[in-house]
């Protein structure tokens, strides 16, 4: 199969810590391009449970947890920062995870229906070290003077002086990425002159002299986690569709939603909550920060959804739906036991169905195709009942199933 790769631009967009990155993606998404953003990538690939947060707990202990579970990044950056061992062992663990997430996402915008003379940018502190610009249309790299970065993290970032220090230090040295850019942006004076200076490198742009970008997706996506490869079902018995003589069903994948899948999902997502305006992709990659969402699908086609969060000891499903109500039978057991494993591995205890109205009918098939019984706010564990109580509107049908025996100190 053939893709026109070669009609979308890609800028690899780098530099230092508080040299004002945002600042020029933010021009360069005001004047049409799609900015894929490294570093909310990296809050992704490092949500409570994923191979790479393990990783990362294993590597620096449970001290930089917060209370549920997840990272505290400045924990983390306190560890690392000062340590340039330790910050090492860090870009180990999850610069494949995220550089494997980011091929994801521009496999996406290559198949999207708009990519013909598509300006795309990959910002990433670490794109040079990590060698992605080698698979770039162009290198841009965004200065400014160290005591102006000095600033923005004291001001902006409220970090102490040896704080600022500390990760000024810790970042790659400049020169030779200055050698290999394309485009240099010196963002250390106004706004106005920052944007004087994106505009003229951005009309200067042919997107038609892109490069091929399968050597770009062959070099990242071999890196991918094992625990990433879908699962497949394979379809019922042949006598059963001639039963009721109905085609064959096409194989079934369940697999956990990437941070590349965020175009696609908010377009999902945007349909199921019945919104006027699709999500946002700042909005979208939050959400995936958030909740864990599991698809079943045949080939590109989406068949089902469940999202789920854990808090205080309890997996909580948020949202199902599925495309065609005949399948929810099927589909469901699926998502559940994909939530379940992961919940087991976080060592929740329960897991409970609490999803909008809009879904409740798909909540009440659910619940009788895997297993999980009716209950009340009143029947669960106070734990469970104080992550519970908050989210209920009143009119939701609870669904439970127990993991294992009650432990009454939360993780």
């Amino acid at each position: 199969m053939h893709f026109a790769f070669s009609f979308v631009y890609i800028i690899g967009l780098t530099g230092n810590i508080a040299a004002g990155k945002s600042t020029v993606c933010e021009i360069l998404e005001q004047l049409g391009a799609r900015v894929i953003d490294a570093d909310q990538v990296a809050h992704a690939v490092l949500k409570r449970g994923t191979s790479a947060w393990r990783g990362v707990v294993e590597a620096f202990g449970y001290d930089i947890l917060n209370y549920d579970g997840t990272v505290d990044r400045r924990k983390l950056g306190g560890v690392v920062f000062s340590d340039a061992s330790k910050l090492k062992m860090l870009e180990k663990i999850t610069h494949p995870a995220v550089g494997t997430e980011l091929a994801l996402m521009v496999r996406e915008a290559l198949h999207a229906r708009d990519a013909d003379d598509q300006v795309l940018v990959v910002e990433a502190v670490k794109l040079y070290e990590a060698g992605m610009h080698e698979y770039m249309d162009a290198l841009w790299v965004v200065t400014a003077p160290v005591e102006e970065q000095k600033r923005r993290l004291m001001q902006d970032r409220g970090m102490s002086e040896a704080d600022a220090n500390a990760r000024l230090r810790a970042q790659p040295a400049l020169d030779e990425k200055l050698k290999r850019a394309q485009v240099v942006i010196d963002n250390g004076g106004s706004i106005e002159e920052t944007r004087v200076r994106v505009l003229r490198a951005f009309v200067a742009i042919d997107p038609t002299q892109g490069q091929d970008k399968m050597p770009l997706l062959m070099r990242w996506l071999r890196l991918a986690p094992t625990s990433t490869t879908p699962a497949t079902v394979p379809p019922p018995p042949l006598a059963a569709a001639r039963e009721t003589d109905a085609p064959a069903a096409t194989e079934w994948a369940v697999r956990r939603a990437r941070p590349g899948d965020a175009r696609m999902l908010a377009d999902l997502i945007t349909r199921i909550e019945g919104r006027a305006e699709p999500l946002a992709r700042a909005e979208m990659l939050e959400r995936q920060g958030k909740y864990g969402y599991w698809f079943v699908r045949a080939g590109e086609q989406t068949i089902a959804l469940a999202a789920w969060q854990a808090e205080n000891l309890a997996a909580l499903v948020r949202e199902l739906w599925v495309e065609n109500i005949d399948d929810a039978p099927r589909a469901f057991p699926l998502l559940l036991q994909a939530i379940e494993a992961e919940a087991n591995a976080l060592t929740c205890e329960v897991v409970v169905i609490l999803v909008p109205q809009r879904a409740a009918a798909l909540a009440e098939i659910a619940a009788t195709a895997a297993a999980y019984e009716t209950t009340t706010l009143d029947d669960l564990h106070k734990l469970w009942r104080s992550v519970i109580e908050p989210l209920l509107q009143g009119d939701e049908m609870l669904y439970a199933k127990r993991l294992r025996e009650i432990v009454t100190k939360p993780i």
